[in-house]
């Protein structure tokens, strides 16, 4: 079984754009290798649901939308406006969230949960992905992936087979990934 080179670093890329006030804010965007679109357990990030520009999109516009209005008067006469902070702080929070949490294996990014259970058991064994485990096809710390990710025995199974370059070069590299900007 061949072993994966380590992923090369991603790239965070800051930019300066022009918002409708006039004022600089920076754009944040992040670019990950093939390589590090590979997450532990074998899922390819390319196809997470999880990772939408829309998605971040929607939320940026709702937050500034609401910033708009004159919240401190409407906190006061409008009910449901009484908790717009905690709305607004889940926006804020989720936009963050979702821009530099994948469950990639770059470094130098907070890249997944630390505390994944998956991650650390593929870290303590030394290897790449669940694929290179004996005990994948059986392993519980999957079972919350597999509703969601239908094929992920059959793409540990093909990672296995193949092994990592083969399996990046034809299922991860021929899709092209959006970076994610907000």
């Amino acid at each position: 079984m061949a072993k994966s080179k380590k992923p090369k670093k991603g790239n965070l890329k800051t930019e300066k754009t022009k918002e409708k006030s006039n004022m600089e804010k920076p754009e944040i965007k992040i670019n990950f290798s093939d390589e590090e679109l590979l997450a532990y357990c074998g899922i390819n990030c390319k196809e997470c649901k999880s990772l939408s520009n829309r998605r971040l999109t929607l939320a940026k516009l709702f937050k500034e939308s609401l910033e708009e209005l004159p919240l401190d008067i409407f906190r006061k006469i409008v009910p449901i406006f009484k908790d717009v902070d905690t709305v607004l702080g889940f926006l804020t929070g989720f936009t963050q969230f979702m821009t530099y949490q994948t469950c990639c294996t770059a470094s130098g990014f907070p890249c997944g949960k630390p505390d994944c259970e998956i991650r650390i058991c593929v870290k303590e064994k030394g290897i790449r992905t669940c694929a290179d485990c004996v005990d994948y096809v059986a392993c519980t710390k999957l079972d919350f992936l597999k509703p969601h990710h239908v094929t992920l025995i059959q793409d540990l199974d093909e990672i296995k087979e193949k092994g990592v370059e083969k399996y990046i070069e034809g299922k991860i590299k021929p899709f092209k990934l959006q970076p994610i900007s907000i």
